[in-house]
């Protein structure tokens, strides 16, 4: 694991739309940078509690501090992006305000123990997650280089330290039944995040901007994808939105649902989860110095496969 300096040119011009020709996957990836701001500073609030108080060895030290580096660094990477989406949507600045203070909120309401355990079981869902995404990155992020370069230097380096914070629980608390009863608990909080940002994008963003209602996201997106899918409800049932994952097959649609229910399980350890092959092109290109800001995207600045 290692900290790199990044800096993505993400200003007042990048559209809230950055990726039109998929509008449900642009709208996806603007709620991720809302919600990744106030979980990554949760992150940071629950990694330095334990190294003032918790954290002795050495190694675990260690891990931990280059963990928190990347981290507080991915936070202040999406709230550049928030940042220039509130400029042209003001309201957008409250939605933040909102996610932040929701955090807050938890992490007053609750024990380190529990932090450190939300922490682990949101990281070790990433693996199956973040490798699916950037296995379809072409349906995905191939929209404004700007937006789509940041999204997967961050996916890339979540798979990086994708054993850091089960290594951080364990080392600081150890029991995995104790884990697994907060999985409801976590589960439901991130969610209820999710709909302050969908809730905030309704309400903030024209449709028009959007190319989608916002309200139709979240959940529904999932009943969507059905039914596209399943060709007697695509009949009967018109699909209400543009299709977040089009082009990737159901089975393969599963395995990422299966792989994110699996890692919630005791016994399963994010390292034993394999690594995309994309992900070591990313790292030999950013050791050769090519230009990360703008690595992935549309023609205009070039397109890594």
């Amino acid at each position: 694991m290692k900290f790199r300096k990044m800096r993505f040119d993400i200003d007042e011009t990048v559209p809230f739309q950055w990726h039109p020709d998929n509008p449900a996957a642009g709208l996806m990836a603007n709620a991720i940078s809302f919600i990744a701001v106030g979980f990554e500073r949760y992150i940071v609030l629950a990694v330095k509690d334990a190294l003032k108080s918790r954290i002795t060895d050495p190694e675990l030290r260690e891990e931990a501090e280059v963990f928190l580096a990347q981290e507080s660094q991915h936070s202040a990477a999406h709230r550049r992006h928030v940042n220039a989406l509130s400029a042209s949507y003001p309201g957008l600045a409250d939605v933040l305000d909102e996610v932040i203070g929701s955090y807050e909120q938890l992490y007053a309401a609750a024990d380190l123990n529990f932090h450190l355990a939300y922490v682990a079981n949101i990281e070790a869902s990433f693996p199956p997650i973040f490798s699916f995404f950037i296995e379809r990155r072409d349906c995905l992020y191939s929209g404004d280089p700007r937006v789509a370069s940041l999204f997967l230097w961050h996916y890339v380096e979540e798979i990086e330290h994708r054993s850091s914070a089960d290594i951080i629980y364990q080392g600081v608390v150890g029991a995995r039944r104790y884990r697994l009863s907060t999985v409801r608990r976590t589960w439901r909080h991130l969610m209820a995040v999710r709909d302050i940002v969908i809730r905030g994008f309704a309400e903030n963003v024209p449709a028009a901007d959007i190319g989608m209602r916002a309200e139709k996201f979240g959940d529904a997106v999932l009943r969507n994808e059905v039914r596209y899918r399943l060709p007697v409800l695509r009949t009967a049932l018109a699909p209400a939105e543009p299709q977040l994952f089009r082009g990737v097959s159901t089975t393969r649609l599963l395995q990422m649902v299966g792989g994110v229910v699996a890692s919630q399980l005791p016994g399963r350890h994010p390292k034993d989860f394999p690594v995309p092959d994309w992900y070591h092109t990313w790292m030999l290109s950013y050791v050769a110095g090519e230009d990360m800001a703008h690595y992935y995207g549309t023609e205009r600045s070039g397109t890594h496969g």
